[in-house]
């Protein structure tokens, strides 16, 4: 099946991203329509409701993993056809979210079945079995179903087309047989270091790896290996963190750090020629292992709410249409209906009246914008609309 085209409701309106479902508080304390990233073994862990956070102006990203360790987060070969079943009857099970990750980091040993190494192909061949079998569920032909993010910087898996072990290209040859057979990307990157400057540090590696970023700004390396054919699809980093000494941790110190990761993106963002990057999830809030929480670092907190302050917006993917502003949505919403007089002594008639729009031409019309509630009228002289609740602060388009 060809690519499911994006469309603005998948999206909320910043990049601001936070891996676990539990950091939906932050986000609302922050004010931010943002992202969270939600991973889930299919056999062992219910389907989840995730209403209340799309309600909430949030959207999920959820990872389907066959297990963790020595499981594998996608079975051998043997298991494929029992893994898409699995993945296809938990997304059915599931609620409110429309975006699915098909394992993670498949080229590092640590995601490795019974420690047998995942290859590009064999990837690709279980990937396509889970996307068929969860777009043929009922309501879901429209789930976007993402390829796992590659672990960058790591070696562990070679093959004769790739004997380096080159992280790089392995993505490539997990993307080359998905063109047109996958809905997004997703992407991890880490810095070394948790100053502001470790993010963009342009050290690389040396040969064979000359060409590639040895920090933070690896992610520039995929974004330049995704193929042509996928240039239109939105791009998710899943996962971000400091490495201290090479390894994942957390400094309980205000760096700057996630203020400028943000930046980043932004700024890559703001080159109308890039592919954009639609979220950037910073790893994790729940303390499964004390150096990846950051939610227990009172002063790493306190820079990702300077970096809220930012409001840095989500840039939709290529052939994206907009989301409309709240007046073009009452514009599309009143020409839906016939307009005739009714009702002349409703709020919105009165408030009419008193500002000079002379008659009513419709009945009030109930709509919905970024999930809030609105009622509409249209007069002669104008289009009354006001948000459920807040009656006093009635707006009117001049016609």
């Amino acid at each position: 099946m060809p690519a499911i085209p994006p469309t603005p409701d998948q999206f909320p309106q910043t990049l601001y991203g936070i891996h676990d479902v539990e950091g939906l508080d932050f986000l609302q304390q922050n004010h931010a329509s943002g992202w969270l990233v939600h991973t889930v073994d299919v056999w062992n862990d219910a389907p989840a409701d995730y209403t209340a956070l799309v309600n909430a102006k949030c959207r999920v990203l959820v990872r389907l993993n066959n297990g963790y360790g020595s499981t594998g987060t996608i079975p051998l070969p043997s298991g494929f056809d029992a893994f898409a079943a699995k993945c296809a009857q938990w997304v059915a099970g599931s609620k409110g979210a429309k975006l699915f990750i098909i394992g993670n980091e498949m080229n590092i040993s640590a995601e490795r079945p019974n420690g047998q190494p995942i290859l590009p192909a064999s990837y690709a061949t279980c990937f396509l079995k889970c996307r068929a079998a969860i777009q043929v569920k009922p309501g879901f032909a429209n789930a976007n179903v993402i390829p796992g993010a590659i672990g960058p910087y790591n070696t562990e898996t070679k093959y004769p087309a790739n004997l380096s072990g080159d992280w790089i290209k392995y993505m490539q040859d997990v993307l080359a047989p998905l063109q047109d057979q996958c809905d997004g990307i997703a992407l991890h990157t880490y810095s070394r270091g948790q100053n502001a400057g470790d993010v963009t540090n342009q050290d690389k590696f040396q040969a064979p790896f000359q060409n590639h970023f040895r920090g933070f700004l690896a992610y520039q390396n995929f974004m330049n290996a995704i193929p042509a054919a996928m240039k239109k699809l939105p791009v998710y980093v899943t996962e971000t963190q400091p490495l201290i000494n090479d390894a994942p941790n957390w400094l309980n110190q205000n760096n700057s750090w996630v203020t400028a990761a943000f930046s980043e993106i932004n700024r890559w963002n703001s080159i109308p020629s890039n592919q954009p990057i639609q979220a950037l999830a910073m790893f994790r809030w729940l303390n499964t292992d004390p150096n990846w929480a950051f939610s227990t670092r009172p002063n790493v907190l306190a820079d990702f709410r300077n970096a809220f302050a930012q409001n840095f917006k989500v840039r939709l993917p290529g052939g994206t249409t907009p989301v409309p502003t709240l007046e073009q949505a009452v514009m599309a919403a009143v020409k839906k209906v016939k307009w005739m007089p009714v009702n002349n002594t409703a709020a919105l008639w009165r408030f009419a009246k008193e500002n000079g729009l002379q008659d009513q031409q419709t009945d009030e019309l109930p709509m919905t914008f970024m999930a809030d509630g609105y009622i509409v009228q249209v007069f002669n002289l104008g289009i009354v609309y006001v948000k459920v609740g807040d009656w006093g602060n009635i707006k009117v388009i001049p016609k």
